[in-house]
């Protein structure tokens, strides 16, 4: 991958240097600029995510999560140990938040709880993709925020489309795993 944003970048400044070369540094200058811009408003909206999620960790709450979702989270991951039922549920509450990053190291540490040494892939741990990669959230904090920062009229015009999107992906998603791995385990 670092290799094709490396030919990118270097393909882009050729064809600058063809074009209008005093426009090189006033690009890279500028560019760098609003990446920084970018970073810090997104970084100020996970920082507000994760510490929230922090507290709601810290008062117990994620275990009362745990513990009334359990149902749902074995029936969806399979047959999982209370510790890996309580990182499938911080990692699920933190996505449906919008605030992906604090959900990602639950879901390597559910990931690597689960892992059975085998080398392959199982049941829960394809879910636990599958979930994730389909983006369900309730409020998409990330884009909201991006949308916010770059001046959008109104920045949480896309709640609704978002969710209908990602309900949709997260259902056939889920169909899909089951419908391997059902066929998977039969003989």
């Amino acid at each position: 991958m670092q290799y094709i944003w490396l030919f990118m970048m270097l393909f882009s400044i050729a064809l600058l240097m063809f074009t209008s070369p005093q426009l090189i540094l006033t690009a890279m200058t500028e560019s760098m600029k609003t990446s920084l811009e970018l970073c810090i408003s997104l970084m100020a909206v996970y920082c507000l995510w994760m510490g929230i999620i922090n507290v709601i960790k810290d008062c117990g709450l994620i275990d009362s999560l745990s513990k009334k979702s359990k149902p749902l989270l074995k029936k969806l991951f399979g047959n999982q140990n209370d510790e890996i039922c309580n990182n499938l549920a911080l990692n699920v509450s933190a996505n449906l938040l919008g605030a992906g990053n604090a959900a990602t190291p639950p879901a390597l540490a559910a990931i690597k709880q689960m892992d059975d040494k085998s080398g392959k892939l199982n049941k829960g741990m394809a879910m636990l993709f599958v979930i994730n990669s389909c983006g369900l959230q309730l409020i998409p904090t990330t884009i909201i925020g991006i949308r916010s920062s770059l001046g959008s009229a109104n920045p949480t015009d896309i709640i609704l489309p978002n969710l209908l999107t990602a309900i949709i992906t997260t259902a056939v998603g889920i169909l899909l795993v089951s419908l391997a791995y059902r066929k998977r385990n039969k003989p």
